[in-house]
């Protein structure tokens, strides 16, 4: 083989070497940009309440979805709780509109019916820090859960993209 077929041979090879580093940084950084859900506005909302009120530990909603048949969570500052079906307690908080309150180890464990133009869509579950009162923390979870509603005008509204 000649010195200048050596080359050709050489440079060929670094050029199909280059071609496939490049394809598969293109792809690897379109897979992520297409596998990244975009949020909606009830996780947005969440992730915002919980930014401006230090004493939660934790914020979800719950709902049904649109087409949907079983109440679910739809936002969670814990996302491996997206999707869960709602326990009996919740439904009963949403059947009955009474609001709850659980001390457990690490906290309190409040939750409260989800309201959108007067009427119950959900409910709305929050984790307090154990270094918060008591007395006076359903009142606090109530506010939070009043300044949530008043940023959701419809149900739908809860489901589209965040802006």
């Amino acid at each position: 083989m000649t010195q200048a077929s050596k080359q050709q041979k050489a440079t060929f090879i670094w050029t199909l070497l280059l071609a496939a580093v490049s394809i598969f940084t293109v792809s690897a950084f379109a897979g992520r940009g297409l596998a990244k859900p975009s949020k909606s506005f009830a996780q947005a909302l969440v992730e915002d309440m919980v930014a401006k009120h230090h004493e939660l530990e934790g914020l979800g909603l719950a709902t049904t979805p649109p087409g949907g048949r079983d109440c679910i969570t739809i936002a969670d500052t814990d996302v491996k709780e997206l999707g869960d079906k709602c326990d009996k307690g919740e439904l009963a908080v949403m059947e009955t509109g009474k609001s709850t309150v659980e001390k457990e180890k690490d906290g309190y464990d409040v939750t409260v019916p989800l309201q959108v133009s007067g009427k119950t869509i959900g409910v709305i579950g929050m984790d307090f820090k154990l270094d918060q009162q008591e007395a006076g923390l359903l009142d606090r979870a109530k506010d939070i859960a009043k300044e949530v509603e008043d940023q959701i005008p419809s149900k739908s509204k809860l489901f589209e993209p965040a802006k």
